[in-house]
This record gives structure tokens, sequence and C-alpha cells, in this order.
């Protein structure tokens, strides 16, 4: 008879840190959100803990929603955190179905498709996840608990460093336990996070003798005697231990009461010593039927939780015949329920089953279990997770099912499916027809999640094996496509030579490749032959109403228009391709394209709404499909926001890109060193500048590839090293930078400056002709103003630095106008107009004190003095804290937060990401030296 009870979990000790719980309850329930990593060996009592703060935490009226990892499904991205959110396309909260409805990808045709290249289903599901967690803080506190993450996927445990983020400034716990994994690098980063973000960690050790006296008394309902305290001992102070040695030692009658006293009866005295955990298991175990210890072998098998139908799937039997095994598991501790579903009362006891089974018999069991749910029909990912563990024993039982499955299983587990199809790959038959289309769909997976030679690798084994030349056609354009992302526009070219030489090529994929061509010999400099193809190319399309070479070709021909200087007809182009490709799903990769450059144009232009509301498009096009362009979209939004003086915007954006590509981050690190060295923060400015190292930016690299030119050009000046800062900003000047120059001139007049203050009249006079060259090929606005700048810097001509003044104060770009306006002091106090001098000088430190230009001003100050012009008062700085401390945008935040608005509600209203939002609310918090939203609007609303 079992004498203790199986529900009754006590907790003894652990004082302190129930003290830090119950602190982190109270502040979530009052608004204020934390995160906790509890961390000890497996039955320290971590489960225990956490449940006490759970059930307080119902009390204290938060939503408390729970999950699990598991060994077995680390391949298997985010499935903890869908069971966690409980996303569920039925669910009866409109909130969760919708994100069920969003996480769900169509069914792929079997073939390989060009959508596989357009996005990261993972990317996506992460963020689709995060918008639901910003819903449901918005509807009251909200505590998020998931254990055993030494056991959880990468994608999961990114999300969990994102939600210990995002719970800085939301209603919002995340509370995480986890064993000691020393093999797990991936634990590191999670821990350093929460440090970080003002979160805790709970390390839990053994009891002391006392409390385990102690609990002992309460299991027992007696005083332990002195045999059985001794006896305990052997649990090292482990709770679970001590729980589960006292239930084996009643099982077998060893144990027996008296006067409030248990002792160990005379026959217990000689029971073998059961010293390990495992074995007090299993002797539990030992206890259920054969029938449950068979059935509980394939539960085992399923997950952290299973629903019944999994299990009688996996058992090969009736739901009916199972109720009697299931009832008797429940009965005896071994599962419990969880909702609707059911789970092992305690992981440890999942893990003896599963360790327990010798090797074959564990094969045997994973590959029975795998077959029937394949004929159940369950999820892929379910099914992959039984099959991955016995590839090396798998025949061809499993290949029928992947074939079919495969386009499936890259969008629901990309990880799995790699793993699966090399597998695949490498035995079956060469003579199977399937063969070629599965290696694509494997290319076209490493195109999206790398490495890329690996995918050109396998895309030209592809093209020795297929005579479908409808493949042929997609696995050349994967090929060029791999060209264009990695800059080796030659391989385009090549490619394209092989595939006009290849029968097996149909008209579409011809039209299509030809698209791709024109914009390599663009790129190239072959700007005869690229408008040739360009005009074949949309002949083609036309012809064969392909709206992806028409697409195509039109991005093509709108940015060959834009660098002729045709801003309208570059914009009408767009426009008309965006018309033509609609929302097409397999086309998203185009579409963020032409918005990027739509957003170039319409800025140009000075259409400047259109141009953020075009930008805000890409974000949220980019953040909902996850597609690999969402780095770069979020690179050009913070470089917009820097062009236009909101610096502490950009500096938002650039603080939630974390996963940037090598090239891209040395984007992000030049332009965070541009603006800290601009506003005089030059240690931070270092900082950026050594973060890339000696690697250089590659001619056609990322957008603002040259700022870390243009930083490190003003560390050695604000150094007093001119000779080195010219030296380094004269880089501008060669081919390396000639993409990058073209669409931002307004960098050569700094070029002029500096060389003009060296005494360098022919470096000056060089990059005047560099501006005057790309006006002529450009004639754009923007052009034309740097053309001007550099002139008007050289020749001392006032009114042609007047010219670039009027078109920086009408496109809005205030750091580039506050410089100019610094040129025109200069200019003018030079030549004695000492009134007018003064007028531009205090006009450039009011535009350079916007977005908190220090360096800038610092620098006319020193450049006016000889003429005798002082700043004067500069105006009201802005302080560092309170509502005064809040940029523009942040007020519009934080308003908007005060009326009660979710982060992705604020996100829609301004334009915004919803990443962005998140850290304006961080920095709101923190400027207005509050805790939580509510405290927001009542700054806001004071």
């Amino acid at each position: 008879m079992n004498m203790l009870g199986q529900q009754l979990h006590p907790m003894i000790g652990r004082d302190a840190e129930r003290a830090i719980l119950n602190r982190l309850v109270a502040d979530v329930a009052a608004g204020r959100g934390g995160s906790l990593l509890i961390e000890g060996e497996p039955g320290i009592g971590k489960s225990t803990l956490l449940a006490h703060a759970l059930a307080s935490a119902r009390e204290a009226g938060c939503e408390v929603l729970t999950g699990q990892c598991d060994e077995l499904g680390q391949r298997l991205p985010l499935s903890v955190m869908t069971r966690l959110l409980e996303v569920e396309a039925d669910s009866a909260d409109p909130r969760r179905a919708e994100a069920a409805l969003a996480l769900d990808q169509p069914q792929e045709a079997p073939g390989w498709t060009m959508r596989l290249l357009a996005g990261d289903p993972v990317v996506a599901a992460t963020e689709q996840l995060l918008v639901l967690v910003d819903r449901l803080s918005a509807s009251g506190p909200l505590v998020l608990a998931v254990e055993d993450l030494q056991w959880a996927d990468e994608a999961s445990l990114l999300m969990w460093r994102r939600l210990c983020r995002a719970s800085v400034q939301l209603p919002l716990l995340v509370i995480g336990t986890c064993r000691p994994a020393p093999g797990r690098t991936e634990l590191e980063p999670l821990r350093r996070d929460l440090r970080s973000q003002g979160g805790q960690s709970i390390p839990l050790d053994q009891l002391p003798e006392a409390h385990v006296a102690e609990l002992a008394r309460l299991l027992a309902h007696a005083v332990p005697g002195p045999m059985l305290t001794e006896r305990l001992r052997s649990a090292a102070g482990n709770p679970l231990y001590v729980r589960e040695l006292l239930d084996a030692l009643a099982r077998v009658g060893a144990l027996h009461s008296a006067g409030g006293r248990v002792e160990l009866t005379a026959a217990g005295q000689d029971v073998g010593e059961l010293n390990a955990l495992g074995d007090v298991i299993a002797d539990r175990l030992a206890s259920l039927s054969a029938d449950a210890r068979d059935v509980l072998r394939t539960a085992s098998l399923l997950g952290p939780e299973f629903s019944v139908t999994d299990l009688a799937a996996g058992a090969g039997r009736g739901v009916g015949s199972l109720l009697a095994v299931v009832e008797e598991a429940l009965g005896a501790g071994v599962l419990e329920s969880a909702g609707s579903r059911l789970r092992f009362r305690h992981g440890l006891l999942k893990e003896v089953l599963y360790e327990a089974m010798p090797t074959a018999l564990r094969t045997a069991f994973l590959r029975r279990a795998a077959q029937e749910l394949m004929a159940a029909g369950a999820p892929v990912e379910r099914v992959a997770e039984l099959i991955l563990p016995v590839l090396g024993t798998a025949e061809d039982w499993e290949w029928e099912w992947l074939a079919d499955n495969a386009a499936r299983l890259v969008v629901r587990a990309p990880t799995a499916a790699a793993e699966l199809l090399e597998h695949a790959l490498r035995h079956a038959r060469p003579d199977d027809p399937r063969l070629p289309v599965l290696t694509a769909q494997l290319a076209a997976l490493y195109f999206r999640m790398g490495p890329l030679d690996r995918a050109e690798e396998l895309a030209r084994t592809v093209l020795r094996a297929t005579a479908d030349y409808e493949l042929i056609g997609q696995v050349r354009w994967l090929l060029s496509t791999i060209g264009m992302r990695t800059g080796r526009y030659e391989l385009v070219v090549e490619n394209w030579r092989a595939a006009t030489s290849d029968p097996r090529l149909g008209p579409v994929w011809r039209a299509r490749l030809l698209t791709l061509v024109a914009l390599a010999r663009h790129l190239l400099g072959q700007i005869g032959p690229a408008r040739m193809a360009v005009a074949e190319a949309l002949d083609e399309g036309r012809r064969l109403a392909d709206s992806t070479a028409i697409g195509y070709a039109q991005l093509a021909e709108s940015v060959m228009r834009s660098r002729q200087g045709d801003q309208a007809g570059a914009l009408a182009v767009n426009g008309e391709a965006l018309a033509e490709i609609g929302n097409d799903p397999a086309l998203v990769d185009l579409r963020l394209i032409l918005l990027g450059h739509r957003v170039i144009e319409l800025d140009g232009v000075n259409r400047l709404q259109e141009a953020e509301e075009a930008l805000a498009q890409a974000r949220t096009l980019a953040e909902r499909v996850g597609a690999t362009r969402l780095s770069m979209t979020l690179v050009q939004s913070a470089e917009r926001y820097y062009e236009h003086g909101h610096w502490d915007d950009a500096l938002a954006v650039l603080d939630e890109v974390t996963d940037l590509p090598p090239l891209w981050r040395l984007s992000r690190h030049g332009l965070l060193s541009l603006i800290s060295a601009r506003r005089g923060r030059w240690q931070e400015a270092a900082g950026h500048l050594d973060a890339p190292g000696d690697r250089k930016m590659p001619s056609g690299g990322p957008v603002a590839a040259a700022y870390l030119l243009l930083a490190r050009s003003l560390v050695a000046e604000h150094a007093g090293r001119l000779p080195e800062a010219l030296e380094v900003l004269a880089g501008l000047l060669t081919d390396s930078y000639a993409h990058d120059v073209g669409n931002h001139p307004e960098w050569l007049p700094a070029l002029v400056r500096l060389a003009l203050a060296a005494d360098d009249r022919q470096m000056a006079s060089a990059a005047e002709l560099a501006a005057r060259q790309a006006a002529d090929r450009q004639p754009r606005p923007r052009t034309l103003a740097a053309a001007d700048w550099c002139a008007g810097l050289l020749h001392q001509d006032a009114a042609r630095l007047l010219a670039a003044v009027d078109y920086h104060r009408t496109a809005d770009r205030l750091p580039d106008l506050g410089n100019a306006l610094e040129d025109l002091a200069q200019v003018r106090a030079a030549s004695g107009e000492l009134d007018a001098a003064r007028a531009s000088f205090r006009e450039a430190l009011a535009v350079c004190a916007e977005p908190g230009a220090d360096w800038d001003v610092h620098r006319a100050t020193a450049r006016l003095r000889p003429w005798g012009l002082r700043p004067g008062n500069r105006g009201h700085m802005r302080p560092s804290s309170g509502w005064e401390a809040l940029t523009a945008t942040e007020r519009r935040v934080a308003a908007l937060v005060a009326e009660g608005l979710s982060n992705p509600d604020i996100a829609g209203r301004l334009l915004l990401s919803r990443r962005t939002v998140e850290t304006h609310v961080s920095h709101i918090l923190t400027k207005l030296q509050v805790r939580s939203r509510h405290e927001v609007g009542a700054v806001a609303g004071a």
C-alpha cells in the first residue's frame, strides 16, 4: 500500500528562494515584469519551487502558462513554445487561433518551389509567437514558465532570451528551470542576457539534514527514527530522492509507524540499498503491470506531453483498450493530467523508462511508433522526432513518407528536414525518380539556412541527374540567386551561358534567368548588355504572361532609370512591378527588394511620408514571413533615421538587429560608431570600430558600408591626426566605395572640407570632380546638391553652398543641413559677411543640437572662432531623465502605452516594427525611472 499522498508536494526550507519568487509574482501582478532562471540537479526541487510560485501567481490573478522541453524535441524548432502558448487553430481564444493561422504555412506542392528561397519560417514563427505574448500581456499580467531548458531547441532558447528582454517593459514574468548542462554552450548567452536585463538566477543546492528530516516527517506523517534517518542520508539532500525512497520502502512494507514515529522494520533493515535515484524510480515502475509498463515505454517516446490518441497510435492499439492502463499509471503517480493531455509526473520517470530499454528494443519501439503515427496522419514534426534517433537503422519504410512530406517538413522543422534529407540522399537508389526533386529541396533549404556552398553543390548535382525541364530551370535560378546574394555576379553570367546552351531549359525559366543576368551585368558595369537583356526579358515575360520574369525585369529597368537620374520613371516602373507581382508568396524576396528601392527613390524626391510607409510595408512583410532580407530592411530603416537626424530612433532599430550576417554586421557597427563619434562619445565609437576587426567591406557590399570609413576618419580627426583622417576618408574615391558614394554623394563634401583643412587642394579638387561626375551620371536633387556643396567649399562660393543648404532643408536631412550651414557660415565669414555668417552659424548650432551632434557643434565653433563668432546660448539641452528626456518618437509611443495599446498595435499606428516599439518602451521606462507601463500612463497624464 502506498502510505504517501501522491499529490503531496510539501516545500521545506528554500525560504530565501521563495522570497525572491514571491516578490517577482507580486511585481508582475502590479504590472512590473521580470525574469528568473532556477538551476539545479534533477530532483533538487526546481519544479516544486516553481509550482508554489505558479500557484501564488494564479491566486494573484495572473494568467499562467507552462511548458516543458524534451530531449527528443531539440531538432524541432519552437515546439515547446507553441505548446506553452497553447497555439491551436481551434482555440476559443481568437488571439491564439489567429497566431495558429499565421504559423500554419500552406502545404507546398510535392516539388521544389521558389517560395523556399523567400523566407525563414522559424524566424516568422518566432515573431508571431512574440506578437501573441504582447497581446496576452496587454490583457493582464502573464507568467510563462518553461522547464528543462537544457533540452530546448536553439530557436526556443533564442525566443526565451527575447522574452526576458520583453519582460523589462511588459507585465510579464518569465521563469525557466535548467539542469547543469556543460555541453550546451547556448545556455551561457541565455544566462548573460538574463543578467543584462536585470533578471535573476537561483541555484538550488541540497537540503541540510534538518530539512530532510522535516520533509520525511511531512511525507510519512511521523517523525523518522534513527535507522530511517540514517537510510535517508543516501538521498544526499535531494527532495525527490527522499520522496521516492520513502515511497519505495513503503511499497515493500519496510516501514512501521507507531506513536508518531516511523522506523524501518526488521525486514526493512535487510532490504537491499537503493543508492541511485534511477533504482528507486525503477522500483516504482516495477510495481506496475507488464501491460502498463509496455504502454508507458511507448509514452516515453512521445515528447513531454501527449494525448491518448497519440499514445494509442504509437502503441498500435485502440483508445478503449488503453483506458485501464492510463488509470493505473495515474493512480500510481507515474502520469498526471496536463489539461486535455497527459504527461509524466516527473521527467525522471520518463527518462528511466526510455534509458532502461535496450537499444534494440528502443529502436523497435521508435520505429513502430513512427510507422503508426505515419499511418494515423500525425504532424510531420512529430513523426520526424521519432525517426531521427533511429536513422542509423532505418530501411525503406521511412523513404515513402519523406518523399511525400519533405516540402511540409522543410517549413515546419528545417533542421530535422536537412538531417533526414541528407540521410535519404546517401541511401536512396540512384535511379529513384524522386531523388532529384528531394536534392533540389535540400539545396533550397541550405540556401535559406546555410551553408551556401553546400546549396550550390547540391544544385549542380541536380543538373547532372535530371531531364525535367522545370526542375532544371528552378535549379538554374537557385544558382543565379546564390551568385546575386554573394556578390559573385560573374557566376550569374556564367550560369546563364550554360543554361542557354542546354536544350532542356524551358522558355519561362530562360526569361527569368535573363532578368538576373541584366542585374548582374549592370552591377558589373556592363550597361549596354544590361539594357539589352532587360528589354528582351521584359518582352519574353509579357509574351509568356509570367509575373516573375516581368517583375524582375521591371526591377532592373527601375534601377537603371534611377542611375540615369530619371527618378520619376524609376518610381513609375517600380510601382508597375509591385502591381504585377501582387502578394504572391513565392515572390516575397522580390517585393522586399522593390520596396527597398522605392524607399530610396521616394526619399530622393522628398516624398518622405510615402517613403516611411513603403519602409513600414517592407518591415511588416519581412517580419511576417521571416524573410532573409529582414536584417537588411532594418539596417535600411536605421540608415534613413540617421540621415533625417532621428538618431535615437536609429539606435533603437540597430539595438533590435541581432542576427545579421557578417557583412551586415560591419554596416551596423559602422553606423553605430558614426553616431557615437558625431555625438562626441569617442570611447563608444572606438569600441564599435574595433568590433569588426580588420575586415574590409567589399565593393557592392551592403548599404552604409562606408560608415566605418567616415567614423574612422572622425576619430582620427578628433585625436588631432589630420593626415590620417584625410587618408582614411580618401578611400571614398576608390573603386571599392563607388557603389556607396553613388548612393551617398553627400559624403564627398566632408572629404573636401578635410582636404582643405589639411592644405591638400589636389585631394579637395579630386573630391569635387567626383561629386560633379556623379551629378552628371545621375542628375538627381541629391547628387546636384552634393556637387554644389563641394564646389562651394572648393571655390569659397556662398551661392552654391546656399543652394545645397536649401536642398537639405527641404529634404529634412538635418545632419547634412547642419554641416552645410557650418560650411556656409565659414565661407561667409571669410568673405567679410559677418552678420550673414553669424545667422548661418547659429542655425547650424540649433540644427546640430537636435540629434545631439556635439562633435559637429565643437568643430563649427572652432572653425568660426577666428572671426570672433561665438556660440552664445545654444538653447535648452535635452535632460537625461524625465518626460523632457524623451525623443519625439518616444513621446508618441508613451502616449499610446498610456492608452493601453500593445506593442504590435503601437507599431501599426506609428509605422514601426514591433521590436522597435519594444526597444522604445524600454528606453521610456529608463528615462522616466519607472518600472511598468501603468506608471508610464501616470507620468504621461500628469
